[in-house]
């Protein structure tokens, strides 16, 4: 045959046709092996995906039980110096109450001492007075 270059316009169509044709048989009959391939490659990923998946879930499970003792340890501390703290509070609030008591009890017998003198001191006086008058 000569250079295709030379050839008729309407045989090389028919020539391209012919391969055309044949790549779409062999193509046709690769198909379902296509299709078996893509479907297991499909299923291989999928089953990947899901393990994947799954990981991804159970780490995400961990983090978050970490966090929640994590959370629950500080709640614990902070109820544990709290109480401290109240019981440091009430200790201070009583200590001052008795001092406050101690120092009125003082006060109220420096009060009754100061008061019992002055009635001593009225009485003696009075009774000095009645003896000059009765002297008298």
């Amino acid at each position: 045959m000569k250079n295709p270059r030379y050839r008729k316009k309407g045989l090389v169509r028919k020539e391209h046709h012919k391969k055309k044709q044949l790549r779409e048989n062999v193509n046709h009959k690769n198909k379902p092996l296509r299709e078996k391939e893509n479907h297991k490659k499909k299923q291989l990923w999928e089953r990947k995906s899901h393990r994947q998946k799954q990981l991804r879930e159970k780490e995400n499970h961990k983090k978050k039980q970490l966090r929640e003792k994590k959370s629950h340890r500080q709640k614990q501390l902070r109820a544990k110096e709290n109480h401290k703290k109240k019981q440091l509070r009430k200790r201070k609030s009583h200590r001052q109450k008795q001092l406050m008591k101690k120092e009125h009890h003082k006060k109220k017998q420096l009060r009754e001492k100061t008061t019992h003198k002055k009635k001593q001191l009225r009485e003696k006086t009075t009774h000095k007075k009645k003896q000059l008058q009765e002297k008298e």
